[in-house]
């Protein structure tokens, strides 16, 4: 009897085992807003100090970077927040969403194609997710796949007291990031206790237009000493403020024993903003609005199995990469919804940080009204609608975008202005929102 009690034990044992390696892995995505590519204590290029901040403390996010990979090429989908997240949901570029402003998020739903939860559900029903912070769309997470939610959040959900970023306020849960952090670990460990994988995006306010932080952040960093580049100490303490609850997120990963079995993704829907403080996001030129490497071009560190602790990649990827990578991740082997144009990036992770990443076209495009993108690689064409200019920079030489090398190789700008309007002739990008005027293109050069 004992031994057939033993018997039974080490089947059901091994059986749980055997289940647990199985089970397909948890995915979190914290994504944070307007936050630059040089806004963390992270060096984003190995090689140049100028591409971290001089003034900013992050050491969580400086411990996703030691812990996994920095890609030191990533790109949001779009230089404004409501185009992005759309594009991070879905696994195509706004362009092709229809949805190129932030005017027009509270209008109805049109988009029809199946979001990140509802993609990874298919493959595996168990799977379980949630959605806690900004938003900005209209349809209700519960719509997209979510299992729980904040529901319809905007920037007014995280207290958007005025525009100008010189302006800052104290709360002890500043721009609602505690109560974030809270929901999320309770969702975490509600899923742990159950068995259930899942997926949950974090989504803060931070750093989004007016400034707020702990009473005692603030302290602290207006009695530092400023860099040249990052002066302002209360954007120092809003990102001290998000650093301490991404630190959370990880340290519960750690007391739950989930990161064996966790990808934790972490990046800004667009680049730093420049409206105040145009120099903040140098070397990058410009910021937020604009699709020249301030606007577009963000932070984003991955940490999880398989995942070499401190490597970087220099191997481009883009928010619209989320949805085929996470499927793959996640060990689907379901078909992905028709029309999604990222790439999954999984074999970068797991190869040191190169590879490609295999799109249906080649590159990352960009388009809106005012103008079109196409990075391949190092280089990067931009396209003016309003009278077809075309620049040409090479972003391994030139990583501020000062040299314009249209002229010097017309070969090549010729051939990425054709593949960019091809791209742009497949998708009708000429037509970026059904709430927005049509605009007409200049004639080819």
């Amino acid at each position: 009897m004992v031994k057939l009690l033993n018997s039974i034990f080490l089947v059901l044992w091994v059986a749980a085992i055997v289940a647990l390696a199985e089970q397909p892995p948890n995915i979190i995505l914290i994504l944070t807003d307007d936050q630059g590519w040089n806004n963390t204590q992270v060096l984003m290029i190995e090689d140049r100090d100028d591409t971290r901040s001089d003034f900013y403390l992050t050491p969580n996010m400086q411990r996703l970077a030691d812990n996994g990979m920095t890609f030191s090429q990533a790109y949001a989908p779009h230089p404004v927040c409501s185009p992005s997240r759309h594009a991070i949901q879905f696994g195509m570029s706004p362009a092709k969403l229809k949805k190129t402003t932030n005017q027009g998020a509270n209008y109805p739903e049109f988009i029809e194609s199946p979001a990140i939860p509802q993609v990874l559900k298919a493959a595996h029903p168990e799977y379980k997710a949630a959605h806690f912070g900004k938003w900005h769309m209209y349809a209700h997470p519960a719509e997209r796949g979510y299992d729980a939610s904040d529901g319809r959040t905007n920037n007014r959900t995280g207290r958007q007291h005025t525009t100008d970023q010189t302006k800052f306020w104290a709360h002890e849960d500043p721009k609602r990031s505690e109560s974030i952090t809270d929901d999320s670990i309770q969702f975490i460990k509600h899923q742990a206790a159950a068995g259930n994988p899942f997926y949950l995006q974090i989504s803060h306010y931070f750093i989004h237009l007016s400034a707020e932080a702990k009473q005692a952040t603030l302290d602290k960093h207006k009695e530092r000493k400023p860099g040249e580049i990052h002066t302002a100490y209360w954007y120092a303490a809003m990102l001290d403020d998000l650093d301490r609850e991404v630190g959370r997120i990880l340290d519960t990963l750690n007391e739950l024993k989930l990161t064996e079995n966790t990808y934790v993704i972490f990046t800004s829907d667009n680049g730093g903003t420049a409206r105040q403080f145009p120099h903040f996001n140098k070397p990058l030129r410009a910021g937020k609005g604009s699709y020249y490497e301030g606007g577009i071009r963000v932070p984003f560190f991955a940490v999880g199995p398989g995942i070499k602790a401190g490597s970087y990649s220099t191997v481009p990827i883009v928010g619209y990469d989320f949805l085929p990578t996470f499927a793959e991740l996640s060990g689907s082997s379901e078909p992905l919804p028709s029309g999604i144009e990222g790439g999954s990036f999984k074999s970068v992770l797991f190869n040191g940080g190169q590879g490609t990443v295999v799109r249906p076209r080649d590159g990352i495009y960009f388009s809106r009204q005012l103008d079109a993108v196409l990075i391949q690689e190092n280089h990067k064409l931009i396209r003016t609608h309003r009278d077809g200019r075309l620049q040409l920079y090479n972003l391994n030489n030139d990583l501020s975008e000062l040299n314009d090398l249209s002229k010097d190789q017309p070969g090549r700008t010729e051939d990425l202005h054709r593949q960019l309007l091809d791209w742009m002739e497949s998708i009708d990008a000429s037509t970026p929102s059904p709430h927005a005027p049509r605009v007409r293109r200049a004639k080819q050069n």
